[in-house]
């Protein structure tokens, strides 16, 4: 039990909060939660309220709290404020209860009287929606690499156009041939047909005909992005899904940057929470984070870990979601938000308050809010106001 009695230890909780301990002092502590499940709750929610509330801001909060949070997320949180060996999460602490009547969704799902989580990308496209390419029928699909097949005043001209998302100024790169891993030059695109594009070679060197030219790997990967897009716009969610797929996979071959690999990740991933296949949607999330270590992922990986129920597997991303994100920035009311959210699930109602209303305040200084956001969070707070 912990003994809020104990001066000394009430110090080093409210100081662990602030991120004020030492190593020596957050391992004795994080040993001491071990044996105490109560300081697993107290140490956990105060690991979250940190990282969500701003700096200068003050507040209060009861010493015995309802917010509880699994043994295992407690220690991650421990973990990532103070690097603390894992050794610490061999021991097995109690199952905890949540409140299991509580069925939050993502606003497109959520019907009167569900917490509205909130994620970014995830919502489905509406039909007729604008995308900026569509398939035109019976076209052949984009292709990352192409041809020299002509030079015309010293203008080469190549067998990729518009069809593989070039555009004027586009360059690409000119290989011997697909065996070679070096580049004997490069060219810029300067008129573009739908099969077909001329430019100039921008290298002194001879090229002959029938190098091989390369579309830069991002600009591959928007095209199948694209083309992901227009499937979903179409309502055409299983074929969506499945240029995804193949589009996640062309990037695993390593020809963009972690950060471009994230977004076929999640473009996956939130076609996967559509179709229903939470499961396989939280796996591509957990990927999508780890490789691009954004505010975004970690947000949408605890989402949809609350949305499927996991309140111990979506502390710790929302921790990440909350600190990882700019105080100005729409992820930051979404993370508090959703931490609301958690509260709520967790049986506490005031600090789901306390989250909803900072998640509101937030909104007023950001520019250009959806108003599905401002609605939900309001939604948020004016029902968990009603049940109080």
């Amino acid at each position: 039990m912990t003994d809020s009695g104990n001066p000394n230890l009430e110090d080093r909780i409210d100081r662990y909060a602030r991120r004020e301990l030492t190593a020596e002092e957050a391992r004795e502590l994080a040993q001491a939660s071990l044996e105490s499940p109560e300081l697993f709750e107290e140490l956990t929610w105060a690991g979250v309220s940190a990282a969500a509330i701003p700096p200068g801001k003050v507040v209060s909060f009861p010493r015995r709290t309802w917010f509880i949070a699994s043994a295992a997320a407690a220690a991650l949180l421990l973990v990532s404020f103070y690097t603390i060996r894992p050794i610490l999460l061999a021991r097995k602490t109690p199952a905890i209860a949540v409140n299991s009547q509580l069925k939050p969704a993502l606003p497109f799902a959520a019907r009167p009287g569900q917490p509205i989580l909130l994620a970014t990308g995830i919502d489905p496209v509406r039909p007729g929606s604008t995308v900026f390419r569509s398939p035109v029928k019976d076209s052949r699909a984009p292709r990352p690499t192409g041809s020299i097949v002509l030079f015309e005043d010293g203008l080469p001209t190549i067998n990729l156009g518009s069809l593989d998302y070039l555009a004027k100024g586009s360059e690409l790169q000119i290989f011997r041939d697909e065996q070679s891993k070096q580049p004997i030059g490069k060219m810029v695109v300067t008129t573009l047909f739908r099969e077909r594009a001329r430019g100039r070679i921008l290298t002194a060197q001879p090229i002959p005909i029938g190098s091989e030219v390369r579309v830069a790997g991002a600009v591959f990967l928007g095209a199948l992005l694209e083309q992901v897009d227009a499937l979903q716009n179409q309502g055409d969610l299983p074929r969506a899904r499945m240029k995804a797929e193949e589009a996640e996979k062309w990037a695993e071959t390593g020809a963009v940057t972690p950060s471009d690999s994230a977004k076929a990740l999640e473009k996956l991933a939130s076609l996967e929470v559509q179709l229903g296949s939470i499961q396989a949607a939280e796996k591509h999330y957990q990927s999508a984070a780890e490789v691009s270590d954004t505010g975004a992922a970690w947000n949408n990986l605890a989402a949809v870990r609350l949305s499927n129920g996991d309140t111990s597997g979506a502390a710790v991303p929302l921790t990440h979601a909350v600190s990882k994100s700019p105080k100005t920035d729409i992820l930051y009311a979404r993370s508090l938000n959703n931490s609301g959210v958690l509260a709520e699930l967790l049986g506490d109602p005031r600090k789901a308050v306390i989250f909803y209303t900072d998640a509101l305040q937030s909104l007023t200084a950001i520019t250009n809010v959806p108003e599905q956001d401002r609605q939900a969070v309001e939604a948020n707070l004016a029902r968990i106001k009603s049940l109080q």
